[in-house]
């Protein structure tokens, strides 16, 4: 029994030695960060905090999504704060309780994403970073000037993240609105 378990412990670690490698590269290029599978959607803002007449979001929206079998579908109704926006934070909804995620050895550059509007006239601020509420705080702060004026087709964005410093990433991603607006999202990832 104990040489079943040893073969079975030794096939494991080799199988699992293959795995990490196949992961790696020779190249050593960063490998991508899925911030919709590793961070939640949990920090809503302006008039989306106030209840589903403001916003729908269907987190699993299988009309033509960029990628199977899904995407998000956002629907946000401008209320009495005239903006609205959802923020993924890491961690269960931590807003700065804990530290966030240290990728700043990953080699990581930029965040990319992709969008497409209903009517293809949706102006959509993103951001990144910039969680500040707490204890620990988002070492960076990604926050462009202007927003964008989404199509109806898929199209791909890149926040720029640059010399930013990535060791503490509480706030992965962000939209904001302040109009009515019905966008898709798909594929967002730190690469």
């Amino acid at each position: 029994m104990k040489k079943v378990i040893s073969t079975l412990f030794i096939t494991g670690m080799v199988i699992s030695s293959f795995f990490c490698q196949a992961q790696s590269n020779s190249k050593n290029e960063p490998v991508p960060f899925d911030i919709l599978d590793r961070f939640v959607p949990c920090g809503w803002m302006g008039d989306c905090k106030k209840g589903e007449e403001f916003l729908k979001f269907n987190p699993v929206c299988t009309d033509t999504p960029h990628s199977e079998p899904s995407c998000i579908k956002i629907t946000y109704t401008t209320g009495p704060s005239y903006w609205g926006g959802v923020y993924w934070v890491n961690k269960d909804c931590n807003w700065g309780e804990e530290s966030g995620f240290d990728l700043s050895k990953n080699k990581l550059s930029k965040i990319t994403f992709w969008a497409k509007g209903l009517t293809g006239k949706e102006f959509v601020q993103f951001k990144a970073g910039g969680v500040n509420k707490k204890e620990f705080k988002d070492s960076f702060d990604y926050e462009p000037k202007l927003g964008v004026t989404l199509t109806k087709e898929w199209k791909k964005y890149t926040l720029d993240l640059t010399g930013m410093n990535l060791s503490c990433v509480i706030g992965g991603f962000c939209w904001i609105a302040k109009s009515s607006v019905t966008f898709y999202l798909d594929d967002v990832f730190f690469e």
